[in-house]
């Protein structure tokens, strides 16, 4: 990859290592920039995420596996996007999936 130019920052997702973030649930940092972040997610077959609020838009699309959003299942190909201060609850996979995310980075 090439060095990070002003502004702007590059990342070779065979080169960034996965972190745990809990039981069946880790992410792999591709990059940030005024406040948001992008990240793939791996989650294990029998996830189930608690039900949370977005305090910010996210942004997700599935790369590979199967996962049930807000009572919409969900496969390769397909994305959801969750307009700040919807609830989301419901998540989980029984076969595992990974997707990317865009979000507000963590403060």
């Amino acid at each position: 990859m090439p060095d990070d130019i002003e502004g702007w920052a590059f990342a070779d997702e065979a080169d960034v290592e996965w972190i745990e973030l809990g039981p069946g649930v880790a992410m792999k940092p591709l990059g940030g920039a005024n406040g948001r972040m992008i990240a793939l997610f791996r989650f294990d077959a029998g996830y189930a995420g608690a039900t949370h609020e977005h305090v910010d838009a996210e942004f997700s699309y599935v790369l590979d596996g199967e996962l049930v959003s807000n009572g919409v299942t969900m496969s390769a190909g397909h994305a959801y996007a969750a307009e700040a201060g919807t609830t989301h609850d419901e998540f989980r996979t029984d076969t595992g999936v990974t997707l990317v995310s865009v979000f507000a980075a963590p403060s």
